[in-house]
C-alpha cells in the first residue's frame, strides 16, 4: 500500500503536467457571416483580433460573396476582442471569452455593420420595456452593451433614439411615454460612458407604421411593445 502511495505522489505532477498540456494544445474556433444591417447583403470586410494583452494576433477579412469568415487558433481561457472595420462602415468591436476546454470547440456568430450613412435607421430587435412603461427591463444591458460599444468604438458618431407607443390610444400620452423611453435608453448610454451631446431623442405619437401589432392569429397570446430605433445623424 504504502508503495502505490508513493507512486501515486510521484505520477501526480506529471498527470497535472499532461492535463494542462492538453487546454494549452485545445484549440477554439469562430466562424459565421457579416452582414449590412440594413439590407442583409453579405459583406467583405477586414477583421482583426487581438488577445487579452492588446495584441493583434490576426487579421483576415470576410469573404465579400457570402460574408463567410472563419477566425481559429483561440485558446481556451483566453478572452479575444474581434474588431471589424471598413471605410464605408462603421467600426465594431467584439470581446469573447473563450472557456476552459481540452476539445476542439467550435462557435457560431453572424455580425450586422451598420453603414457610415446619414439617416441610417437601426432597430433594437430586443423589447426594451413592459406595457405602457418607460423603465428598462432587467437585463437588457445585455442587449445595449452592443451599440454601447459601437459608439465607443466611433467616437465622432452622433444618434437620434426615436421611441414608439404600445397602442394608438391618446397620442398625447403617447408622446410623452415614447420621449420618456428615449431618454431613458439616453441616460443608460451616458452612464456608461457616452458623451450626452451625441445623443438626441424624439418620441412618437402612434404605433411604428414599420413594424405595426401583429393581427388575426398572430396576434393572439402575444403582447405587442413598440420598439426603438437609433437613427445616425453624424459621423
Amino acid at each position: 500500500m504504502k508503495k502505490i502511495l508513493i507512486f501515486a505522489v510521484f505520477c501526480l505532477p506529471f498527470l497535472l503536467l499532461s492535463a494542462n498540456s492538453q487546454l494549452v494544445q485545445a484549440v477554439v474556433s469562430i466562424g459565421g457571416r457579416v452582414y449590412d444591417i440594413t439590407n442583409y447583403q453579405p459583406l467583405g470586410v477586414n477583421i482583426e483580433i487581438f488577445d487579452q494583452n492588446g495584441q493583434r494576433i490576426n487579421k483576415i477579412k470576410s469573404n465579400a460573396v457570402d460574408g463567410s469568415y472563419f477566425i481559429t487558433g483561440l485558446k481556451p481561457g483566453m478572452t479575444y476582442e474581434i474588431r471589424f472595420s471598413d471605410f464605408d462602415y462603421m467600426k465594431y468591436t467584439y470581446s469573447i471569452q473563450i472557456p476552459m476546454t481540452d476539445k476542439y470547440l467550435e462557435y457560431s456568430k453572424d455580425f450586422l455593420i451598420i453603414p457610415k450613412k446619414e439617416q441610417t435607421k437601426v432597430q433594437i430587435p430586443v423589447k426594451l420595456f413592459e406595457t405602457r412603461k418607460s423603465k428598462l427591463k432587467y437585463g437588457v444591458d445585455v442587449f445595449l452593451s452592443d451599440y454601447i460599444n459601437l459608439l465607443k468604438s466611433n467616437p465622432t458618431v452622433k444618434v437620434k433614439i426615436v421611441s414608439y407607443p404600445d397602442e394608438n390610444a391618446n397620442p398625447d400620452e403617447n408622446l410623452s411615454l415614447t420621449q420618456q423611453r428615449s431618454n431613458s435608453i439616453k441616460e443608460y448610454f451616458v452612464s456608461n460612458g457616452i458623451d450626452a451631446d451625441r445623443i438626441s431623442i424624439e418620441g412618437a405619437k402612434a404605433i411604428d407604421p414599420n413594424n405595426p401589432p401583429p393581427s388575426g392569429r398572430a396576434s393572439k397570446g402575444k403582447r405587442y411593445i413598440g420598439r426603438s430605433y437609433l437613427i445616425v445623424e453624424g459621423y
